[in-house]
């Protein structure tokens, strides 16, 4: 049995220790805090949460010590990096007036069967961009570790196997929160895709979202102003058909129901899944067992109480 919980955001009031409660594991505890950066490592409230003792894998600070010493992967990473956020400047010039039409369509008036159906056409669109933007996405990944696999990197290669020595006797991952991007990065540079999706696993958050096979930005009240969802990255997939959404309750406008039913159809089939703090998603091999404090957002732009599937 391979488990999986999902959690909102810890502040104000964490819940963490009740997951840790839920799985019933005896073995080494490890964090993946690589995310946080520069505070990487300072997991001492998370040892008062959970009552147990942890060990940070320290991606970040490993990652920066072997791109110190690798001259040749960190140039390779660095282009992949360039390459990537090129691409997505590139995507948000194709994505604004693409999904403008969607939104136009999905608050005008016209016959219902004509309407319907350009609707219906629009939202395809958009899910073709999506996807036609995940496979150049994929496949800037791709030419990387096809790239890197013909390098010599000995202080990478020691660096990647005590990380695996340490994932493959653990008995529980945690996985904080913090820049969703560079979480992905430094668990892909060590090579932790499969074997964290052979553990059990506590993810909030970022971290959450990096359990996802699609990292969706969102925030339709951001300071500077109302933006448009995108497509950041393909994440670990290691929780698949769901859209993950932390912060759900003051990111997303819920009084704009056509705005909410274009959100939930764009991603469909995948479900739309709030994660606010309080939130739950206990999920074994992909199937939800318990859930609390978590939403779907439905086709009609409406909340619906995630249950058990």
């Amino acid at each position: 049995m391979v488990m999986q919980i999902l959690l909102g955001p810890q502040n104000p009031v964490p819940n963490l220790k009740q997951a840790v409660d839920r799985i019933n594991s005896d073995g080494p505890v490890v964090v993946i805090s690589a995310g946080w950066r520069d505070s990487e490592g300072e997991i001492d409230e998370l040892r008062d949460i959970t009552g147990r003792s942890l060990e940070d894998l320290k991606l970040y600070q490993r990652a920066e010590e072997v791109f110190s010493n690798e001259p040749a992967l960190h140039e390779l990473h660095r282009e992949r990096q360039d390459k990537l956020r090129e691409l997505q400047r590139l995507y948000r010039i194709r994505l604004a007036p693409t999904i403008t039409a969607a939104r136009k369509l999905m608050r005008t008036r016209a016959e219902p069967e004509l309407l319907r159906l350009e609707q219906r056409a629009a939202i395809t669109q958009l899910r073709a961009l999506d996807a036609h933007h995940l496979r150049r996405i994929r496949g800037i990944h791709l030419n990387f570790n096809e790239r890197r696999s013909a390098l010599e990197v000995p202080s990478a290669q020691i660096q990647r196997d005590e990380v695996h020595s340490l994932v493959k006797n653990a008995g529980l991952i945690l996985i904080p929160g913090g820049h969703v991007a560079v979480l992905l990065n430094r668990i892909r540079l060590f090579g932790l895709d499969q074997l964290l999706a052979q553990k059990p696993v506590i993810a909030w958050s970022a971290g959450a979202m990096a359990m996802s096979e699609r990292i969706v930005l969102f925030h339709h009240a951001a300071p500077q102003g109302k933006r448009d969802a995108e497509l950041l990255d393909a994440g670990l997939g290691i929780v698949r058909r769901r859209v993950l959404l932390p912060h759900a309750g003051s990111r997303l406008d819920w009084r704009n129901r056509r705005r909410m039913a274009l959100f939930s159809r764009r991603f469909s089939p995948a479900a739309c899944s709030t994660l606010d703090n309080g939130s739950m998603i206990q999920l074994d091999n992909g199937r939800v067992i318990a859930s609390s404090g978590s939403s779907i957002v439905t086709r009609t732009g409406r909340k619906r109480v995630l249950a058990k599937t």
